[in-house]
């Protein structure tokens, strides 16, 4: 049961991005992108299970998702300062996750904004990101513990 949920998911997920990604959707390429998504939605539940991952850590999401756009605004804007003002400003930063946190989603959130690169994942609670910003950003606020190493 659980497996042909991951899949529908999956499958709905890569049509929605195929679908948008056409400019206009005739039956003919519809039902190709239909087929697509059932191929790639088995290959990625193969993939996750090959992997041993899960979506795990997730009481931090929510948060971290909501001050999404404000770091994309503001990761804009820092990134527009950063070239014209001080390109050479930039820092390496490791960050230490609040428990709750995944590596893996809350990397894929701070690597969303404009001005921050995330280099390296050495561990489940920890990444290492490159910043065009001393101070930090919305998203690292909310993943992020108060006491992180830099």
């Amino acid at each position: 049961m659980r497996a042909g949920v991951e899949i529908v998911v999956w499958c709905a997920v890569l049509l929605a991005l195929t679908v948008v990604s056409i400019s206009s959707v005739s039956p003919v390429e519809l039902a190709v992108a239909g087929v697509a998504s059932v191929g790639g939605a088995v290959a990625a539940r193969r993939m996750r299970l090959a992997a041993d991952a899960g979506f795990t850590g997730a009481r931090r999401a929510a948060g971290a998702v909501l001050s999404l756009p404000r770091a994309v605004v503001r990761g804009l804007a820092v990134l527009v300062a950063a070239m014209t003002q001080c390109p050479n400003a930039a820092v390496v930063r490791r960050i230490r996750l609040k428990p709750g946190a995944d590596a893996g989603w809350a990397g894929a959130l701070l690597a969303a904004s404009p001005d921050t690169c995330v280099i390296d994942v050495p561990g489940n609670d920890e990444v290492v990101v490159h910043a065009l910003r001393p101070e930090a950003g919305p998203v690292e606020e909310a993943v992020a513990r108060p006491g992180r190493t830099q």
